[in-house]
């Protein structure tokens, strides 16, 4: 699912126009995999402007809570989408879509829900706040082959453990581009925050 490596910058775009300078800097800065979150009114014409750049980027959507948002996401051809939490009816309803939907998971009871409704993957959320890796293998040791992507409370201090987890295939970098970054247009602090965080 995810390209190159396990990082996955997860954005929060509230002006559409700097979207293509900040997908140019994040591409150039080596990061691929985009987890472009649905929170503002501004994040669809965002995606859309992201698309259309052309750039190699594998895309995802996040904050994905209803029908209607995986109806833009088939129009936009995106393959795959988050959400923070697992709901029956969307997992129902993303099948319809041929979308890979990757439900938000804290319990064993949400990981058999998920995988009951033919989820791939699943997205362990809030990491940090739910125990991080300890907890995770908790909740999953009795399943064999789990596909973990893991957001929320993770950083540079502590995403060592993270990265070394054998269910985990990708990990939600919120801090790479937060959305003060975005709105000052700071590109150049987005870029060393890539950089450093691929190379850890």
């Amino acid at each position: 699912m995810l390209k190159k490596n396990k990082i996955i910058a997860v954005l929060t775009i509230e002006d559409s126009k700097k979207s293509l300078d900040l997908a140019k800097c994040l591409y150039d800065s080596g990061i691929i995999n985009l987890d472009i979150r649905l929170r503002t009114s501004d994040s669809k014409n965002a995606i859309e402007s992201i698309l259309k750049s052309n750039l190699n980027f594998n895309i995802g959507v996040g904050t994905v809570l209803n029908e209607n948002d995986l109806i833009f996401l088939k129009s936009m051809n995106i393959k795959y989408a988050f959400s923070p939490h697992t709901d029956r009816n969307i997992l129902r309803q993303s099948k319809k879509y041929n979308i890979d939907f990757i439900p938000g998971v804290s319990t064993s009871i949400d990981i058999e829900i998920a995988l009951n409704n033919g989820c791939k993957y699943l997205k362990y959320f809030h990491a940090e706040k739910l125990g991080g890796v300890t907890h995770l293998d908790s909740i999953s040791n009795k399943i064999k082959d789990l596909k973990i992507i893991a957001m929320g409370g993770i950083n540079n201090l502590n995403i060592s453990s993270y990265l070394n987890h054998k269910n985990i295939i990708g990990i939600g970098a919120s801090w790479i581009a937060t959305e003060d970054l975005i709105r000052d247009s700071n590109w150049n602090e987005i870029s060393k925050r890539a950089r450093l965080l691929l190379n850890l």
